[in-house]
């Protein structure tokens, strides 16, 4: 249930309008001492003016609360394909932040391999949680059968991904790719670049690409919820493991 809220812009008017009415009689009485007491009038006109403002931002003018700010949600797209526009040209920028839950993100290594080349040298660690490849996995044979997939193509897919990750790891960037496993149902799809995230379903029947997404700005509950939530499955080591090969740096 929303909540009413008073305009503030109108209220600050209204008493700053009468404030200056309220200055200018004594102003008139005491030191311009108009013939027809001019600033007299003008300040009561303006008294009571200030006075219908106020009353109207008080009584009239409430606004309804948008709780749905508090949660910063930013925009939604159809389908999340329509989020990659938005999202992947802004993937060059990223500065502390790559996280993402996914399968095996063919068609992001596939266009955007140099830009996270880029981003492994400047520094940037990448962190992904995806299936748990392993072929006694009863959830990802279950998600192929969602997706209508061919029977061991998204655990194909996860394979490349990892590969993918320990060749660009073999190159010694100072940032690196790390890829764990989850052996629980199917998560929502995340994806994190620095202060903005992208959360969405996977849909029975659907293709990854061809489901709803939400944005959520940092700062902002839904980011905070979204970020912590990642954090503790990343850390699970009950439900996770490293899919990708030990860094070493010697």
């Amino acid at each position: 249930m929303n909540e009413s809220k008073y305009n503030l812009k109108s209220i600050i008017v209204g008493l700053v309008i009468m404030i200056i009415g309220i200055i200018l009689i004594p102003i008139d009485l005491f030191w311009t001492k108009t013939n027809q007491n001019l600033w007299i009038s003008v300040g009561c006109s303006l008294i009571a003016s200030g006075i219908v403002i106020l009353m109207t931002a008080l009584l009239v003018e409430k606004k309804e609360e948008d709780h749905l700010a508090e949660w910063g949600l930013d925009k939604i797209y159809k389908v999340r394909s329509d989020k990659n526009k938005d999202s992947d040209p802004k993937l060059k920028y990223v500065e502390n932040h790559l996280d993402a839950i996914a399968f095996g993100l063919k068609s992001f290594r596939n266009n955007h391999g140099d830009e996270v080349e880029a981003l492994l040298r400047k520094g940037v660690n990448v962190r992904i949680l995806t299936m748990n490849p392993s072929k006694d996995n009863c959830f990802l044979k279950q998600r192929e059968i969602e997706e209508e997939e061919t029977p061991g193509q998204i655990r194909n897919t996860i394979e490349q991904l990892v590969s993918w990750a320990d060749k660009l790891n073999s190159k010694k960037y100072k940032g690196h790719i790390t890829v764990k496993g989850y052996k629980c149902m199917t998560l929502d799809f995340y994806w994190r670049m620095d202060n903005e995230i992208y959360i969405g379903p996977y849909w029975y029947h659907y293709g990854s690409q061809q489901t709803i997404t939400y944005k959520f700005i940092h700062g902002k509950m839904g980011f905070d919820i979204y970020s912590t939530y990642f954090e503790k499955l990343w850390s699970d080591k009950d439900n996770t493991i490293v899919l990708t090969k030990e860094i070493n740096n010697g």
